[in-house]
């Protein structure tokens, strides 16, 4: 994270749009409820209720942020704020300030993950991401990809697709899920590359078993070889520290409604710089064209956002939220992340009949446990769970998901594992 990322308030932010009146209220619920549970980082439910930073109900635990986490609630109401205040007033007067605030937007996430601000395209999530990626790349028959079987479905069917109608040949790289070192998962991939090779595309976190794939070594093999390097960032973005110039990919990809405890149908494309003109929008509307006087084509990560009419509100939501992370510290939520995994790996670790999937190393595992059962029924025990306490997870044929983020406490993991180990 680069240490300068600009931090602008919500209200601020909303004076700059006009929304100041419209939004005072949500702009009054702000930092202080967020540093105000940041300074008790995995501390018990009491003080979660006391300081209320996000929008799940106090009644459910929730550890299933590899899906869809709850957003903080200052977010949620900035948000809410903005939207309102276009449906007082749709004017194009009113609408037009959003185009400036996106590229404001723009430099703030930019910031934040380590990027230039015309490298980053605002998207609707990671899967229309992934497919502008997909679908853009100049590819022909007979051309190699090289995919894992941990990739995530908008990153594995889209390819299918497109392979389907193009004569792509994909080589899809069976994923060793108990490896103990970068290079064993390295090799997994190398080993499917030929000279006739053109893309690689993985995810960064995989969202099956929460496995890290060595990004700077598929990198280095992939400059080498003048092969496009995309990667799945759904399951880090919003909780790891980034900076996408170091990790060395062509392309990256991740959605707001997840780590990022953000606004829903958001998300973001990094394609490098000098690799822009590479990738075709797949997707052409209103403004594809610039105002220059030659009526040139967008050449920056803009072409990518010609979708017609959007939701801008969500613009506000996503700088209310870089904000909550701003004030609680973007070093601290990595931190109480892994805190959190590493406790709940531990206590699963104790019940005879539960196995953790991956190394307990956080090189080598995410925020991510996969864990399956040896005697009891993975769907019948999340029933149970939720039936009991509201235990909100991810069931699956390889076993129990947990992911867990900074809004669970300590005493939720251990209430969760005090209740598995009591079945």
């Amino acid at each position: 994270m680069p240490s300068n990322a600009p931090l602008t308030t919500r209200r601020s932010a909303l004076k700059t749009l006009g929304l100041g009146m419209v939004a005072a209220g949500a702009a009054g619920c702000t930092t202080s409820t967020v540093a105000a549970e940041a300074s008790a980082p995995n501390s018990g439910s009491d003080a979660k209720l006391a300081h209320p930073t996000h929008m799940v109900s106090p009644d459910v635990i929730y550890m299933n942020a590899a899906n869809l986490a709850p957003a903080f609630i200052s977010a949620f109401e900035v948000q809410h704020a903005a939207a309102l205040a276009v449906q007082r007033d749709p004017s194009f007067q009113n609408r037009d300030r959003f185009k400036t605030y996106a590229d404001h937007v723009r430099t703030r996430l930019a910031a934040y993950v380590g990027a230039d601000p015309y490298e980053i395209a605002i998207t609707r999530n990671t899967s229309e991401s992934n497919n502008l990626i997909v679908q853009g790349l100049a590819l022909k028959a007979g051309d190699e990809v090289v995919l894992s079987t941990h990739n995530h479905q908008s990153n594995l069917n889209a390819w299918q697709a497109r392979a389907a109608r193009d004569g792509l040949v994909l080589k899809i790289s069976e994923t060793p899920v108990d490896a103990r070192s970068k290079a064993e998962v390295f090799e997994s991939i190398a080993a499917e590359v030929t000279p006739k090779t053109r893309v690689i595309a993985v995810s960064h976190l995989t969202n099956t078993t929460g496995l890290y794939y060595p990004i700077e070594m598929l990198a280095e093999l992939a400059e080498a070889n003048n092969i496009w390097l995309h990667v799945d960032g759904a399951q880090t973005f919003g909780w790891k520290q980034l900076n996408l110039h170091e990790l060395g990919c062509h392309s990256f990809t991740g959605s707001t409604h997840k780590w990022f405890m953000g606004p829903m149908e958001s998300g973001l494309l990094y394609v490098r710089a000098d690799q822009m003109d590479r990738v075709d929008p797949a997707i052409v509307s209103v403004n594809y064209w610039s105002s220059a006087p030659r009526g040139e084509p967008l050449v920056d990560s803009r072409k990518f956002e010609q979708l017609g009419q959007r939701d801008d509100s969500r613009l506000a939501g996503i700088e209310a939220t870089l904000d909550a992370h701003a004030a609680i510290g973007f070093g601290e939520v990595e931190t109480r992340t892994i805190a959190n995994a590493t406790l709940l790996r531990q206590k699963l670790g104790t019940i005879p009949w539960i196995r953790v999937l991956g190394a307990d190393d956080p090189e080598m595992s995410g925020p991510i446990l996969r864990a399956p059962f040896e005697t009891k029924s993975v769907f019948e025990t999340y029933d149970r769970l939720w039936a009991t306490r509201k235990i909100a997870v991810t069931p699956g044929s390889a076993g129990m998901r947990f992911s867990p983020h900074i809004y669970n406490t300590a005493d939720e993991i251990v209430e969760v594992t005090d209740l598995l180990a009591s079945l």
